[in-house]
């Protein structure tokens, strides 16, 4: 029997066989070499692995008990050490060949597919001030990326909207300084060019002062317009009682409609949430405007409504209307409705409406305006308040 096992285990190399009757070896595989050390495991922990080193060799063993006996199985690693060895390897070759392919692939597949945004980033990169009409074509866009060509489209559609807005308003705002300081240039090198009397100095003086309250007013109100365009929270929230600004209003202006031979009304009441002092500006341009524009023996009318939803004030009068092609450009800045409505002698620099639109917009309300057959109306809406 020990010879046949002798044979047997001579074959496998990697594997050997030692038998213990109580720790006394009775057999073991030849060259196997059991170490003392663990030969007391044999009797505690029958059934145990066991461990150990053997040169550069590295054993690992299992005793399992028969028929009294210990029988212990050893098998050496060293083999499947260099097989783990050598497969860690290769793993860690695959896993880095297969991340720089992942990556080369993803780095392939992202530029693929951002390749449809290259015309846009084109496109987009072209557009200035100067070319502010330039679009991007949709035609040759991917259906998938229509949605982002036609919001840069309506960008730059706003963007050329508001730039040529502010040229314009640039170019009137020039326009609007140049003039008060030419004639005062003007009038004072006429005066300097030779002796004048005190009376003639004095009222160049008058019209040099004239001018500047002028430059001064448009300066101020373009101050006021800047600030409230610009959306900002109203100062001074407040329950504001229409009727009784309306009437102070009317107490003020009674003696220029007197002069015009103009009657003011009031009718109506509400109450509505904001900033009082803005709301008796936008107010106070409406009624200004309204008689200035208002012919003789006519009547200047405030109306005040409400509904569960908004609450309105009109200012109406009688006189030249406004033609409907205009209408929609009379709340532009330095726009004239005089331009409409021949009156000599009157004074502005056209802000007034648009002052009051910011007012109101400032307010979450809206102004609006209708004329007709000789009878013109400036309504206010605001919210109506609980």
């Amino acid at each position: 029997m020990v010879t046949k096992l002798s044979h047997a285990f001579r074959s496998q190399p990697d594997l050997s066989l030692a038998i213990f009757d109580q720790a006394k070896a009775l057999y073991r595989s030849p060259g196997f070499e059991f170490p003392t050390h663990l030969l007391s495991q044999l009797e505690n922990q029958t059934g145990a692995v066991m461990q150990w080193l053997a040169g550069e060799q590295t054993m690992r063993a299992v005793s399992i008990p028969v028929d009294g006996l210990t029988v212990v199985l050893a098998v050496n690693t060293l083999h499947h050490d260099h097989f783990m060895t050598s497969f860690r390897a290769l793993m860690w070759a695959y896993v880095a060949v297969a991340i720089f392919l992942s990556g080369l692939l993803g780095w392939w597949v992202t530029r693929r597919g951002l390749r449809p945004l290259l015309p846009i980033i084109a496109k987009a990169s072209h557009i200035n001030a100067a070319q502010l009409n330039d679009r991007i074509p949709i035609k040759d866009v991917p259906a998938e990326l229509e949605p982002l060509a036609r919001t840069l489209n309506q960008m730059f559609e706003r963007l050329e909207h508001d730039f040529a807005r502010l040229s314009g308003f640039s170019s009137d705002l020039a326009h609007e300084i140049r003039t008060p300081i030419s004639n005062m240039l003007i009038q004072s090198q006429v005066t300097l060019s030779k002796i004048r009397t005190v009376d003639q100095y004095q009222e160049t003086l008058l019209s040099t002062v004239e001018e500047l309250e002028r430059l001064a007013s448009t300066i101020s109100d373009m101050l006021y317009l800047a600030k409230t365009e610009n959306h900002l929270e109203i100062p001074n929230q407040s329950s504001v009682a229409l009727e009784s600004e309306a009437l102070e209003l009317l107490t003020f202006y009674e003696l220029l409609a007197e002069e015009k031979f103009v009657t003011l009304t009031l009718t109506g009441a509400g109450t509505v949430m904001g900033d009082r002092l803005m709301i008796r500006r936008a107010i106070s341009n409406l009624l200004s405007n309204a008689i200035r524009h208002a012919d003789s023996h006519t009547q200047v009318a405030i109306e005040i409504g409400h509904t569960t939803q908004v609450t309105t004030l009109s200012v109406s009068n009688v006189g030249e209307a406004i033609p409907l092609s205009i209408q929609s450009r009379i709340f532009d800045r330095f726009f004239r409705s005089d331009q409409a409505r021949t009156h000599p002698g009157l004074e502005g620099a056209g802000l007034g409406l648009a002052i009051t639109q910011a007012i109101m917009q400032a307010h979450g309300g809206n102004i609006a305006v209708s004329s007709a057959q000789g009878h013109t109306v400036f309504t206010l809406s605001f919210r109506t308040t609980d």
